[in-house]
């Protein structure tokens, strides 16, 4: 059992949240971490529906992959009633990133990304530490807010992250139309706390 347990460890790590709003779950975020080879890919998808007078189908997913700890290929995307709202691609060429958003090609004059918005609920952030958002093609800077608490704004809005043993149990999530939270299911929590799932930390 103890090999088979570290084995799992060391080649897949699930993280499951509730979306809650007003006390109620509006849906749910399943965050994967993934070793394959020398390969390390992070998937994050979130389902959730809300009602602002009218009912709103929501989806996000992103993926993105490592290599010796270089980004190297991610694509994301996100729905809106089963419509695809938004659409991106990114790929390590020779000398920069090729990115595209909707079909829309840019090249990111970067040969070495190493800290992406995907690792961020397996790894818990320096003070104004940077890191790379593929879906608006920039990088994004976290704030330190309070203890094991980390402030990350975009033009979408701001997420507060919480962190135990240098995973995040908590997104607070603030945005012109409404403000919900991801919060890690108790089974996920509990291996957190007895470090089955372990993250890094900015001790």
């Amino acid at each position: 059992m103890t090999l088979l347990f570290a084995y799992t460890s060391l080649y897949g790590q699930t993280l499951n949240y509730d979306v809650i709003r007003n006390d109620k779950s509006m849906g749910q975020t399943v965050v994967k971490r993934i070793l394959k080879g020398d390969e390390l890919t992070y998937h994050l998808n979130t389902k959730t529906e809300l009602r602002v007078i009218f009912l709103f189908d929501i989806e996000y997913d992103l993926k993105e992959t490592f290599k010796n700890g270089k980004l190297i290929s991610g694509t994301g995307f996100n729905t809106l009633n089963g419509s695809v709202q938004k659409e991106t691609q990114m790929a390590l060429k020779e000398k920069f990133y090729e990115l595209v958003i909707d079909g829309i090609r840019t090249e990111i004059n970067e040969t070495n990304i190493t800290e992406s918005v995907s690792e961020i609920y397996f790894e818990e952030p320096h003070h104004s530490k940077r890191v790379f958002s593929a879906y608006f093609g920039r990088y994004l800077n976290f704030e330190k807010v309070g203890e094991r608490q980390y402030s990350l704004t975009s033009p979408d809005g701001t997420n507060v992250y919480t962190y135990e043993n240098g995973i995040c149990t908590k997104v607070k999530v603030t945005r012109d139309f409404a403000t919900f939270e991801f919060i890690l299911k108790p089974e996920s929590l509990l291996a957190v706390r007895n470090k089955q799932i372990t993250g890094k930390t900015n001790d």
